[in-house]
């Protein structure tokens, strides 16, 4: 029996790490970089159950900005409630600058027909906004927004809304999502999104080539011959943040080699010592500023490998005495 336990421990504890925070099959193969923020893991957590006014300002944010769009109606008509029906959100491109690379998931709780409704009723109103059609058994969504620009959308399952800059794009994922072809995604970028979890609030990943295309136009202090090191060096990175009881969060950046990781790692171990003693140097002459004192004292630069890992904390009773001093809008 205790072997029986054992072992079904370790088939939950294979799965949950297994489980990243995004499913591969929902992003197109162009896919460079991914970040999912998870409102569910946020709004579960005993840091959001102790702040039930941020919460409840939160909620009056969102129902106001959705108020301001003309779909804020249709959704409302629909029965969705952000923060009860929208789990998590992830924004994915090739690393450029172009809006047509842009894709979008949306995991929740969606009742189709309430939605696919909702739309009639939009798209009757405003015909030229809002157009409609069906790619086998899903409704698409052709919406086009005031700069002309057209995207598609629709709901994969009713867990998955998918949004594409093309019909072509949409009609892929929700293809794969329901048993069609694996999505070919870069070796590179599966690997990143191995090291995300669904528990995680935050999580970012971009390739090497997302990096290069984003510091193209960096500016001359962060060459290569000021830093000891380039974006051509790394193969990636991943940044996640998870809210419990306390804030903890971790950057991780993957090298082309250990040596790399190493001067990266000790280059980044001496900023922090400097940025110490900034900070506790300002905290003597404002009491205010404790708190990142403590928060900067948690932070830990190591190398593991080809790879170098920032870790920090922020606990409640440093975000409470941070938020005393934050404008309370």
């Amino acid at each position: 029996m205790r072997l029986r336990k054992l072992a079904a421990l370790a088939l939950v504890l294979i799965l949950t790490r297994s489980a990243a925070a995004i499913d591969p099959k929902y992003l197109p193969p162009s896919t460079e970089a991914a970040i999912t923020i998870n409102l569910k893991a946020l709004l579960d957590s005993d840091l959001a159950k102790a702040k039930k006014d941020l919460v409840k300002k939160l909620r009056s944010l969102v129902t106001d900005k959705l108020s301001e769009s003309p779909a804020g109606a249709y959704l409302e008509k629909a029965g969705f409630d952000a923060l009860r029906d929208l789990h998590s959100v992830t924004i994915a491109t090739d690393g450029s600058k172009d809006k047509d690379a842009v894709f979008v998931a949306i995991e929740g709780s969606f009742d189709s027909e309430k939605i696919v409704e909702a739309a009639k009723e939009a798209s009757q109103n405003q015909p030229g906004a809002l157009k409609m059609s069906k790619a086998g058994a899903v409704t698409v969504f052709e919406i086009t927004k005031d700069d002309q620009q057209t995207i598609y959308a629709g709901l994969a399952s009713d867990r998955l809304m998918v949004v594409a800059p093309t019909r072509e794009g949409l009609t892929a994922t929700i293809s794969r999502v329901n048993g069609g072809k694996a999505a070919n995604v870069k070796p590179a970028l599966k690997a990143l999104l191995s090291t995300t979890s669904p528990k995680q609030t935050i999580s970012i990943v971009a390739t090497g080539d997302a990096i290069q295309k984003g510091m193209d136009n960096a500016p001359p202090g962060l060459a290569k011959g000021n830093l000891g090191f380039s974006p051509q060096d790394f193969d990636g990175f991943t940044v996640a943040v998870t809210v419990a009881r306390d804030i903890t969060f971790q950057v991780g950046i993957s090298t082309k080699d250990a040596e790399s990781a190493k001067k990266m790692a000790d280059a980044a171990n001496f900023g922090l010592v400097a940025v110490r003693g900034m900070i506790a140097q300002k905290a003597q002459e404002d009491a205010k500023l404790q708190p990142v004192v403590d928060i900067a004292g948690t932070l830990r630069v190591t190398n593991q490998g080809a790879n170098v890992l920032l870790r920090g904390e922020v606990t409640q009773e440093n975000l409470d005495r941070v938020l005393a001093f934050l404008p309370q809008r």
